[in-house]
């Protein structure tokens, strides 16, 4: 009775097309949420071409997965916009949950260890309130039992939004970005790094790269969604970066 107190006064609207939700519903109308643009589940985790652009660099690189595939102003996009810059933690969590309810029978978390979050610069995190990844990694260990590990990265560079950058800055402002936590420790571990976008890589490999550090691990990455740029255009792009 309370909720349906709440949402006559303050209704609640679907995150992507503003459609009032009903009680019953949360952030996404049923429409919007059968038209997500799923990546293939029949894709092949760990030789996919995100995989392959990535694996000759990073020898412990395992998998990488996506729920959705990114592209602008698609209702993908729409719905990370709104977790990211209308601060709604709660909604970053149940996405989560639902990307581990729909790819946890494709093989993508097996054998995953822990979660692991990029993590956000203090004053990035200080601005927003919360770190979108952590919360979206949340949903993911809620859904499926693995443990979440906030305890191995630290971001040690507050660098401007990559929102606006081209492809090629993109790759150049990815670099170094992350350093291990003081006592890090995860020998032997399968962790999967979990952000909410994935474009041309470069953030997530930074991060990729420092955990290398540790011993024996095997490294798998999850974005909620990612970008299927042609291999042309990245090779094209990462070229650009070295110049």
């Amino acid at each position: 009775m309370l909720t349906r107190f709440l949402d006559f006064f303050f209704p609640r609207t679907c995150a992507i097309c503003d459609t009032r939700l009903a009680t019953s519903e949360q952030f996404v109308c049923p429409q919007c949420l059968l038209a997500l643009p799923l990546e293939d589940v029949t894709t092949d985790w760990e030789l996919n071409r995100h995989v392959f652009q990535w694996r000759s660099e990073h020898p412990s690189l395992y998998r990488m997965g996506a729920l959705c595939i990114y592209q602008r102003e698609n209702s993908a996009a729409h719905l990370v916009h709104s977790l990211k810059f209308e601060r709604n933690r709660r909604q970053g969590v149940w996405m989560g949950r639902l990307a581990a309810k729909r790819l946890v029978g494709t093989g993508l978390f097996d054998g995953v260890d822990a979660f692991v979050p990029l993590p956000l610069s203090r004053q990035r995190q200080r601005h927003r309130g919360f770190n979108q990844a952590e919360a979206i990694a949340e949903g993911l260990s809620q859904q499926t039992g693995i443990p979440l590990r906030t305890d191995l990265l630290i971001r040690h560079a507050n660098r401007e939004s990559q929102t606006h950058f081209r492809l090629a800055d993109r790759f150049r402002n990815g670099r170094d970005l992350f350093a291990l936590a003081k006592g890090a420790e995860a020998t032997g571990l399968h962790l999967m790094l979990v952000d909410d976008v994935l474009t041309t890589g470069a953030t997530m490999m930074s991060a990729v790269g420092t955990l290398e550090a540790l011993p024996e691990v095997r490294l798998s990455t999850f974005a909620w969604a990612w970008v299927n740029m042609s291999s042309e255009v990245w090779t094209r792009a990462k070229r650009e970066s070295m110049e």
